[in-house]
């Protein structure tokens, strides 16, 4: 352990012991995990699926309503603390930890996916089109910034306002007391760490797949398991050493780099795309979808509709099981909000981190997946048919057919290895703070193993062809967190009107004592 530097025994050993049987359990019997694992999730997710819906508006209608509260005002921080990054890098940070890899995965795929097989009209058509993008933009915009925002927001007001280790146990401090630090404390921070590993290595597995796709189709690389886990090791090994050089070096100058690379690639769509189309297109898919928000949040096709239109379940396997992966990635990208976000107030970190990488993600989708519905509905392309088929390298093949493709497809990939790199760095923070009992700064050995653990993990579960079951999993530890961001939600309230409600109380009733006696001494002089 000298190596590793400060440990919470506990919490990090029954982390591991845990994800190594997790591990044996699908490499020995790999059919029988296979098999357990999908029925859990298919029960998760027809059974309890009410469950998100009410989940997810609590938490998005919790975190609106405590930016704009009197609550707004106050600081993730002492009063005189200020901020540790500009604004630009801090959303870069968030949008690298958040949504990078995923969004650049996905950014063509969904789209033209349900414009070609869609849900609601007749696939192909205008009409579905206009739903595509609407939905997507459902998807991708509010519900996953909230879920991770409030996780994060509560993290940081008990870690920098109350002054507790980094810990998920520590937002029950208002509901558990001293027990945070024992039994109950240390099973909700080492579920929060397997879901991290989780999530994290998912996410490597599918940017090295996606990476290879792209080298194979535009440089005739063998797509083998052997290179993509050679690329693995590479972003294993540049994550570590920018993790190690601190998130205010290392991180901060990729996270950096990720949004001028996404503006860039945003611009130059803008320019040789339809620009006008995909600008109109944009204001009337975000009017559609803010107007029918509350329709889509509750809609659970409980009529069976749109199962009957497109064949196969479509609620499950597309709205619900999207907000389970993002409550899966709660712990690791709130974790790291919550380190990066001291100095400033509820109301900006609530504002900030709800709408702007919130419309950079439908700005996204809308010149990506977007353009590739028009050329194929007003141009005659079958571009959007050929990237719904090829979800590894629909983003290449659209980027095919605009000009420079050879300047942008290497860009895009270059894109696709900074983003993981920054969810890998970001995740390493979050899984030694929570192995380190909370400690803000965990040792460098500490973040080194954690990144080497997770780069080996996806190459294993890689290699047992097991990176489907890994997401399984990590959507089905998900359920369980939804319960415990509620109850984070629920302590965070208690606190603060704990703390702060009795103070501006007092000062309201102050200032009526004061007032009062301003008029009996005005009554005097008259």
């Amino acid at each position: 352990m000298k190596l590793l530097g400060k440990v919470d025994k506990t919490i990090f050993g029954v982390s591991v012991v845990v994800y190594v049987l997790i591990f044996l359990f699908i490499l020995l019997t790999p059919k029988v995990a296979e098999t357990s694992v999908n029925a859990i999730l298919g029960f998760t997710l027809s059974t309890v699926g009410w469950v998100y819906i009410l989940a997810y508006a609590f938490i998005i209608i919790s975190f609106l309503a405590i930016g704009v509260s009197k609550y707004g005002k106050i600081k993730l921080g002492p009063p005189d603390s200020k901020p540790e990054y500009s604004f630009f890098s801090w959303m870069g940070l968030l949008f690298g930890a958040g949504l990078g890899v995923g969004l650049v995965f996905y950014g063509v795929y969904e789209p033209v996916s349900h414009f070609i097989s869609a849900p609601f009209a007749e696939s192909g058509s205008a009409e579905a089109a206009a739903d595509a993008m609407r939905t997507t933009f459902f998807h991708w915009s509010f519900l996953p910034w909230a879920s991770y925002g409030i996780v994060g927001l509560c993290m940081a007001y008990f870690a920098h306002c109350k002054g507790l280790p980094s810990l998920v146990s520590s937002t029950f401090q208002p509901t558990l007391g001293d027990r945070i630090s024992k039994a109950p404390g240390k099973i909700i921070d080492a579920f929060s760490l397997i879901a991290v590993v989780c999530g994290v290595s998912m996410s490597v597995g599918f940017a090295a797949t996606q990476f290879v796709s792209g080298l194979n189709m535009q440089y005739g690389v063998p797509n083998t398991f052997f290179t993509v886990a050679l690329v693995v090791v590479v972003i294993g090994v540049l994550s570590t050493i920018s993790a190690m050089s601190g998130v205010a070096k290392g991180i901060k100058v990729i996270s950096d780099t990720n949004m001028y690379i996404v503006l860039l690639l945003l611009v130059f769509t803008l320019i040789f795309g339809s620009t006008v189309y995909l600008i109109n297109t944009f204001f009337q898919s975000m009017g559609d979808m803010v107007f029918n928000f509350p329709w889509l949040l509750f809609f659970s096709d409980s009529f069976e509709t749109v199962s009957n239109h497109t064949g196969y379940d479509w609620v499950e396997s597309w709205t619900i099981f999207y907000w389970a992966w993002w409550v899966a990635f709660a712990p690791f990208v709130g974790g790291f909000l919550a380190n990066i976000s001291k100095g400033r107030t509820i109301r900006e970190f609530v504002l900030a981190c709800l709408f702007v990488p919130g419309i950079l993600c439908c700005i996204w989708f809308t010149f990506f997946g977007g353009e590739a519905i028009h050329l194929t509905l007003f141009e005659g392309s079958d571009v959007a048919v050929a990237a719904a088929a090829d979800t590894n390298n629909s983003l290449f093949i659209f980027l095919k057919e605009l000009p420079f493709s050879v300047v942008t497809i290497p860009l895009s990939m270059v894109l696709i290895l900074t983003l993981i790199i920054t969810s890998v760095n970001s995740s390493t923070y979050v899984a030694g703070t929570l192995s380190a009992g909370g400690d803000f700064v965990p040792s460098l050995g500490l973040r080194a193993f954690w990144g080497i653990f997770i780069a080996l993990n996806a190459i294993l579960f890689f290699s047992i062809g097991g990176l489907d079951t890994l997401k399984n999993i990590a959507v089905v530890f998900a359920f369980p967190f939804i319960i415990i961001t509620v109850l984070m939600i629920f302590n965070l309230f208690k606190e603060l009107k704990s703390t702060y409600g009795e103070t501006i109380q007092s000062q309201g009733n102050n200032a009526a004592s004061q007032s009062v006696q301003e008029q009996q001494e005005s009554k005097q002089q008259i």
